[in-house]
């Protein structure tokens, strides 16, 4: 295994444990009192589907450009990070997978400059920013894009793995522990209006609010 397969390595496993201590400390949502009025179960299936289409979320739908780059964003970085495990086992990816998901990651570094870009264009956005917003989403990016270098020449895979360990470190330290905590609030929550019978329900207007 290469220096820089060891340092990837290295930073997986002190990500992980620091994610695991993080979700640890945040402990567990206290039992309900009331009774039932719906299901839990529902309520975070629908949590983790329905919630998130741009119709039942108010500003999504009102900025849907942003809405889709944020999607392809976000399927870029759950790509990269496949390729940077896979990295570890020194095996080539075929050529077929490999130019699906540069394809994949390409898109994504645009959809994630752009938006980047718009955070400083913006005055509005400009102005509810701190100086770690531009950070985390400079190093997604800068990650996006030795993904993208790796995928087009296999010399570029060190720089990878390099910016990828900084990646990881980092992610439990700020802004990015959002990979887990998304998953948490959004499980606490469907279940909690599930139960309530609250959602999945339709909304008096006719639209879902997410």
């Amino acid at each position: 295994m290469s220096p820089t397969a060891l340092v990837l390595l290295a930073a997986m496993f002190t990500s992980v444990a620091a994610f695991v201590v993080l979700r640890l400390r945040t402990g567990s949502t206290p039992a309900p009192l009331a009774p039932a009025r719906g299901s839990a179960a529902v309520g975070v299936l629908y949590a983790f589907t329905v919630a998130f289409a741009p119709w039942a979320k108010e500003s999504a739908s009102r900025h849907l450009p942003s809405y889709a780059a944020g999607i392809a964003y976000h399927v870029a970085v759950f790509t990269a990070l496949v390729r940077l495990v896979h990295s570890l086992f020194g095996t080539p990816l075929p050529p077929v997978v490999n130019a699906a998901t540069a394809a994949l990651i390409a898109v994504g570094l645009m959809a994630g400059t752009a938006l980047l870009l718009k955070r400083c264009a913006d005055p509005r956005l400009r102005a509810i920013s701190v100086p770690e917003d531009f950070f985390a989403n400079g190093l997604v990016d800068l990650t996006l894009a030795a993904a993208f270098a790796t995928a087009m020449s296999s010399g570029a895979l060190p720089v990878f793995q390099i910016v990828g360990a900084v990646l990881l470190l980092y992610a439990p330290l700020g802004k990015l522990r959002h990979m887990l905590f998304l998953l948490t609030s959004r499980r606490v929550l469907g279940a909690t209006l599930g139960r309530r019978g609250v959602r999945p329900a339709s909304h008096p207007s006719g639209t879902g609010r997410g």
